[in-house]
């Protein structure tokens, strides 16, 4: 249900959605506390952030996920940081779907940033490359890395020379974001620490992978497709575990996924939660093209397999809550996750080795922060030093044969502050339960830090 939304979704026109035509059908409220946890006058549940632009929240029986609101206007956008952009519900029980939208109780100021343009309302999510940006000397800048003190090499690929960070960074499918004023690493980290005190950890060895159930890594080209290939791996993979031997398609993801932005970036807590609520196909049925394409759920129907998820989640409990020792237990115990970090520029000169950036603040003011997702599916130790290991979607001429080490418990790059997973399975469409009655009604597929109140207004849009 897209709620007004494209498919896949687009930033430019996402704002609009319902704007005009909303007619709820009941309100209620509902307190979001500090603590995670949601209080309204009958149920209890709790929230999370989706990374800085959404929040979902289980109450009782039902989800409710919507984006911030915000408006591009003129050359400046404008964030409402009171209320969101109509966004989706789900019965849990009965599958019923629908449309909602919340606002806070108490008004808060309207956010003008200074660095956003017209340019950069083109997309919100994994954000817009910026064009116009000097050439780089890229045998320079390896040289320099290669002096500095590390326990990796850089090198200069062969696709980067005579070319902007801009136009790299293009070439590599990564977007170019918004500045950020704090990173993952600012999370409050003390539920973290609660939750690996009651936790079990003594068994965890020194070194572990899931290397022989691994897909061979995938290159995304000019495709903001990281978040889908990441997402789609660790599914992939997961079901390796399991004894089903099938590679997911991203592609289907870009197509169909009205939460997420295809091509323009999206986020892999989206990706899980459309798969829990609809269902995913094989690359053999949806090969990947690297552009947004259309959607055509009719190839899902006509398979005797498809494919969905269950307990899609951020790594200890919700957004910015996770640790080192809370991903090792999950790769260990149900299969690879899905790590999301901010690269320096100097990631993607790496060719071997154990990553940490040697970048300083200063070398390159046009390279902006960014957001790239890859697939994590072990651990090791070489040296003393302590690493993840990894897969990126740059194709298997980069790093060592498509995928990296990175320096493990000490946040690198904010790559221990948010992890995600979700269990998936196999719907046997051929068997006695069909898709059409595992996944009833889905086949129409045309703040602050001290407690926060949203007023609801629900609108139903059941899908029988």
């Amino acid at each position: 249900m897209p709620c007004g939304h494209e498919i896949p979704d687009r930033a430019k026109t996402s704002y609009m959605a319902y704007n005009s035509n909303f007619q709820p059908s009941q309100d209620f409220e509902v307190t979001l506390g500090d603590d995670y946890k949601v209080k309204s006058s009958q149920k209890s549940g709790e929230w999370t952030m989706v990374y800085d632009e959404g929040f979902e929240i289980k109450l009782g029986n039902m989800k409710y996920f919507a984006f911030s609101k915000y408006e591009p206007k003129g050359r400046e956008g404008v964030s409402y940081c009171d209320q969101t952009l109509v966004g989706w519900y789900t019965n849990l029980d009965t599958q019923e779907r629908g449309c909602y939208r919340a606002e806070k109780t108490e008004k808060v100021d309207i956010v003008q940033p200074e660095f956003m343009d017209d340019d950069d309302m083109k997309s919100l999510s994994f954000l817009q490359v910026q064009e116009k940006t000097p050439e780089v000397n890229h045998e320079d800048v390896v040289e320099k890395l290669n002096q500095k003190e590390g326990t990796w090499k850089a090198k200069v690929y062969d696709h980067m020379k005579g070319k902007s960070f801009a136009e790299v960074a293009k070439s590599l499918g990564k977007k170019l974001g918004f500045k950020k004023d704090k990173s993952y690493k600012q999370q409050d980290q003390t539920a973290n620490k609660v939750f690996v005190q009651t936790a079990d950890y003594s068994e965890l060895p020194s070194s572990f992978n899931w290397r022989e159930k691994l897909a061979p890594p995938r290159q995304q080209g000019q495709c903001g497709s990281c978040y889908a290939i990441a997402t789609m791996s660790m599914l992939s993979a997961r079901l390796k575990i399991q004894g089903e031997n099938v590679d997911l398609s991203p592609q289907w993801s870009l197509n169909c996924n009205y939460y997420n932005q295809g091509c323009d970036g999206g986020y892999p807590y989206l990706v899980n939660k459309f798969a829990e609520e609809q269902v995913l196909v094989s690359e053999s049925t949806e090969p990947y093209q690297g552009y947004d394409g259309s959607c055509n759920f009719q190839k899902a129907k006509s398979q005797s397999k498809v494919y969905a998820t269950k307990n899609y989640k951020y790594l200890g409990g919700s957004y910015g809550r996770v640790s080192e020792q809370v991903i090792m237990l999950e790769i260990m115990k149900n299969g690879p996750v899905v790590l999301s970090f901010e690269p320096s520029y100097d990631f993607m000169y790496y060719e071997s080795g154990i990553y940490h950036s040697k970048a300083e603040t200063s070398d390159y003011s046009e390279w902006e922060k960014v957001d790239h997702s890859v697939l994590c599916y072990g651990w090791g130790e070489e040296e003393g030093v302590k690493f993840w290991m990894l897969q990126n979607s740059w194709g298997d001429q980069w790093g060592e044969s498509g995928n990296f080490r990175m320096k493990r418990g000490v946040d690198e790059s904010a790559i221990e502050s948010m992890a995600e997973a979700s269990d998936p399975y196999v719907i046997n469409q051929n068997s006695s339960k069909s898709f059409s009655e595992t996944k009833s009604n889905e086949s129409d597929f045309d703040y602050e830090d001290d407690d926060s109140i949203f007023s609801f207004n629900q609108i139903r849009q059941n899908l029988k």
